[in-house]
């Protein structure tokens, strides 16, 4: 009898560590399928999410399309601010700017000519009048430009953008880029403090290497120093740059 308990035990452990086994199997199964369906998911939103911002990229060229048409349907450039000999400044850094073709430069010397078809892209021609033009200071178009952004659902995102570029024109950061440019830095400086920007002394090009070509430090009153990348501060200004990054961040 207690011999065939033993075994009755033995059989019963037995039994119940196989089942154990096959439970800890179906465990670990489902939450390989649980894993394997996260992944999936994060997967699927990953591709949503780039499609989303493709689609976002798709408005805001539409919209800035809409903004050149009115330009070119009423013949209307804004006023132009006496810094047009920016030009060769901003010819050298368009050839090494990859969203700036070199027809920017040539566009300079146009602008207060009637408008024929525009050589470069809308996002390009609203960047380089947001520069070298009054049309952060013209309410009007700003108000229009801002009612064709609202139509094709990006206000909220183009607002900021907006906002910084008439900040950045207040300050004068646009004219001190042109002195930059042409290598003038007591020019820049000078022009900044009128903005009520104030440097310790005059921006530094910075030498280390060709990639740094148009690396500048600057030094300001308040102790801060700050490396800027003329090329990418100046690819702020413009309209499609502003969902990724925003001027003076």
């Amino acid at each position: 009898m207690i011999n065939g308990l033993g075994a009755f035990a033995g059989g019963l452990a037995k039994g119940l560590g196989a089942g154990q086994d096959i439970n800890l199997r179906r465990q670990y199964i489902s939450e390989q399928k649980k894993s394997g369906l996260r992944k999936t998911e994060l997967h699927q939103a990953k591709l949503k999410e780039v499609g989303f911002d493709s689609e976002k990229r798709n408005r805001l060229r539409n919209a800035n399309d809409e903004i050149v048409a009115g330009w070119q349907h009423n013949q209307q450039a804004p006023t132009t601010q006496p810094v047009q000999s920016a030009a060769p400044g901003l010819s050298e850094i368009s050839a090494q700017m990859p969203m700036v073709v070199d027809t920017r430069a040539a566009g300079l010397s146009s602008i207060n000519k009637p408008l024929a078809q525009p050589t470069m892209s809308s996002d390009e021609m609203i960047g380089m009048r947001m520069l070298t033009s009054n049309l952060p200071e013209d309410p009007d178009e700003l108000t229009r430009m801002a009612g064709i952004y609202e139509k094709y659902g990006l206000l909220e995102e183009m607002t900021p953008w907006m906002n910084q570029v008439y900040a950045a024109k207040k300050s004068r950061i646009p004219d001190a880029l042109h002195f930059l440019l042409n290598g003038d830095a007591k020019g820049a400086r000078e022009i900044l403090e009128k903005g009520s920007v104030r440097l310790r002394d005059d921006p530094v090009r910075m030498r280390s290497n060709s990639s740094q070509k148009n690396v500048w430090k600057f030094r300001f009153e308040d102790g801060r120093e700050e490396d800027v990348n003329l090329k990418e501060f100046t690819g702020r200004f413009f309209p499609e740059n502003s969902l990724k990054i925003r001027i003076g961040e």
